[in-house]
């Protein structure tokens, strides 16, 4: 089978503000991502949502409509979402990264995305745009996790895209948001509390900050990042 995988990252700049920073990812086979990307533009016209959908948008005018869009990832069986969670200062930047912070970042996101590479399954993986500094970080992300792959499964491709012109990369962007957010303990103004509360209680635990036992694909893993013999 082949994969779409969206990705967005949350509150990775700044670890003297944000403690925690979240790498999420959204996962749907890509014979149906035609039919879900459909059904969820028409939610968003139903719920009159014309511009971006993003975390910090959330609103009270956009609450009830958010939640909606929340509850169309836990009602499709076919999307999954998988987030690693980051302590950014606990990071050793000098001893496992040579004191270069983005080259941490990318290592961080091949963690978040080797664990649900299978066998015998092809991926296709969209990041949102981000200006980087060094130059070939997404081809070593994509170098690297053919390498771990090997001949279990291919990497078809792994590129950038503008999330304004995605609809589930935009909710990637939402649930990554709500869970940095919460890690961070940043909820802002009482929408902002009451979406990611929503969400809270559709997860497997009911919380947000409740660590998933393990990396297995599950609807919505939340993997804090051990950093106690890495980083």
């Amino acid at each position: 089978m082949d994969y779409v995988v969206y990705c967005d990252e949350s509150r990775h700049e700044c670890p003297e503000v944000n403690r925690y920073m979240a790498i999420g990812s959204l996962w749907v086979p890509r014979e149906r991502k035609a039919e879900i990307s459909r059904r969820f533009r028409g939610l968003l016209r139903e719920c009159r949502l014309g511009s971006e959908v993003k975390w910090k948008k959330v609103s009270r005018a956009r609450l009830e409509a958010y939640k909606r869009l929340v509850d169309f990832f836990f009602d499709e069986p076919d999307l999954n979402f998988r987030v690693i969670v980051v302590d950014q200062r606990a990071v050793d930047l000098d001893r496992f990264h040579n004191g270069d912070r983005e080259l941490g970042f990318y290592k961080f996101y091949y963690e978040l995305l080797n664990k649900w590479i299978d066998g015998g399954h092809r991926y296709l993986i969209l990041l949102d745009y981000k200006q980087n500094k060094g130059t070939g970080r997404y081809a070593e992300l994509r170098r690297l996790l053919e390498l771990k792959a090997g001949s279990r499964a291919a990497i078809c491709d792994l590129t950038v895209i503008d999330s304004a012109q995605s609809p589930l990369g935009q909710l990637c962007d939402l649930l990554t948001g709500a869970t940095a957010a919460t890690w961070c303990s940043a909820l802002a103004g009482e929408a902002k509390t009451a979406l990611a509360q929503h969400i809270s209680d559709r997860c497997h635990p009911a919380s947000l900050t409740t660590e998933t036992p393990s990396p297995a694909r599950c609807k919505m893993n939340i993997f804090r990042i051990d950093l106690s013999l890495r980083a």
